[in-house]
C-alpha cells in the first residue's frame, strides 16, 4: 500500500485537498453568520469544495500500489499508527460532510425538505449548523493534514519540519477563501454578496497573507540555517536554495511571493480602503493570484525536496 516514488499527483492532492477543506470552512463561517442571505454563494461554494477534495483524494489513491484496495477503507486502512490512516479517514468523513452540507444548501432540496411538516422543516437549522461546525473541525484536519502527509514521509530533510503543515495549513485556509471569494464574483448577478462578508473575508486574506509570510520567513531561517555539516543539515539547505537562489527561485519569488502573496494582499487593501461597493475586479484578481500561487507553492515544495521538475512531469502527462 505504500507509495513507490512521489509523482505529481501528490502535489495537486496536497492543493485541492487544502484548498477543498479551506473553501468549505470559509463558506461555513459565512452560513453560521448569517444564515438568511448568501445561500448561492454557500451552496456552491460548499459543492467546489466536495469536488476539490474527492478530485484530491482519487489523485492521491492513484500513486498507490494498489489503488481500488484503497478506496476500500476499512481494510486498506485498519492500522490506526499513521498519519496516512488518520488522514485517509478525516478526508472520508470530511467529505461525507461537506457532501451532506452541499446538498442541504441546495435550494430544490432545501424547498422539499421544508415544504411539509417533516422533522426536518422544524430541526433542519439545526442540522445544518451542527454539519457546518464539524465540516470547520474537519477541514481544518484536512489542512493540516496535507502538511503532516509530508513531513511524515521520512527521506526527505526539506520537509521534515513542523513548519510544513503550518505552512500548507495557512495556504490551504488562503486558498480556500480565495475560491468563495471568486465565486462570489462568479454569481454575483444573480446574488451579490453582504459589504459586511465581503469586508470579513478581505480583512482574513490580509492577516492570512501577513501569517503565510511569516510561516514562510521561519521554514527557510531554519532550513538555510541547517547544519551543512550533516548529510541532512546540507540536503535541506541546498532543497531550500534552489526555492531561493537556484533553478526553482523565479517560480518562487514571481508565482508564489509576488502573485500568491503579495497580488493578493494588495487587491485586499485596496477593497478595504475603496470607497465604491463593487470592489468585484480587484476581488477576482487577488483571488486568481492566491490560487496560481497557492497551487504552485505545493508543486516547488515537492520538486524541491526530491530535486525534480514535477511541473513538466504534470504537462506531459496531461498532453499524453
Amino acid at each position: 500500500m505504500l507509495q513507490t516514488i512521489w509523482g505529481w499527483q501528490p502535489a495537486l492532492y496536497l492543493f485541492l485537498g487544502g484548498m477543498g477543506a479551506g473553501t468549505f470552512v470559509m463558506a461555513a463561517v459565512l452560513y453560521l453568520i448569517d444564515r438568511k442571505r448568501h445561500g448561492l454563494i454557500i451552496c456552491a461554494s460548499m459543492w467546489a469544495a466536495v469536488a476539490s477534495l474527492g478530485v484530491g483524494l482519487l489523485l492521491l489513491l492513484s500513486e498507490l500500489t494498489q489503488p481500488l484496495r484503497g478506496m476500500m477503507m476499512w481494510s486498506a486502512f485498519d492500522h490506526f499508527t499513521s498519519w496516512m490512516t488518520y488522514g485517509a479517514w478525516g478526508a472520508f468523513g470530511a467529505l461525507v460532510v461537506f457532501g451532506v452540507s452541499a446538498l442541504l444548501a441546495t435550494p430544490p432540496i432545501v424547498k422539499r425538505l421544508s415544504s411539509k411538516e417533516t422533522w426536518y422543516a422544524k430541526h433542519g437549522g439545526s442540522v445544518r449548523r451542527v454539519l457546518a461546525v464539524a465540516g470547520i473541525a474537519l477541514g481544518a484536519f484536512v489542512a493540516v493534514y496535507t502538511g503532516m502527509l509530508l513531513m511524515s514521509s521520512g527521506g526527505v530533510p526539506l520537509w521534515d519540519t513542523w513548519l510544513l503543515p503550518c505552512l500548507f495549513t495557512v495556504s490551504a485556509f488562503d486558498t480556500g477563501v480565495a475560491l468563495v471569494e471568486l465565486i462570489s464574483v462568479v454569481v454575483s448577478k444573480k446574488e451579490r454578496i453582504a459589504h459586511k462578508a465581503q469586508t470579513l473575508m478581505e480583512r482574513i486574506v490580509i492577516v492570512l497573507v501577513l501569517l503565510e509570510l511569516a510561516v514562510l520567513a521561519a521554514f527557510f531561517s531554519a532550513m538555510l540555517g541547517a547544519d551543512t555539516a550533516t548529510a541532512l543539515g546540507a540536503t535541506a539547505a541546498q532543497s531550500a536554495e534552489m526555492l531561493t537562489a537556484g533553478v526553482l527561485a523565479p517560480y518562487f519569488w514571481g508565482m508564489v511571493v509576488v502573485c500568491g502573496l503579495a497580488l493578493p494582499l494588495i487587491m485586499a487593501v485596496i477593497g478595504l480602503a475603496s470607497k465604491k461597493k463593487d470592489v468585484r475586479a480587484a476581488t477576482a484578481i487577488g483571488a486568481i493570484g492566491a490560487l496560481v500561487g497557492g497551487c504552485e507553492l505545493r508543486f516547488l515544495i515537492l520538486a524541491a525536496g526530491l530535486h525534480a521538475n514535477l511541473a513538466a512531469a504534470a504537462l506531459m502527462a496531461v498532453a499524453g
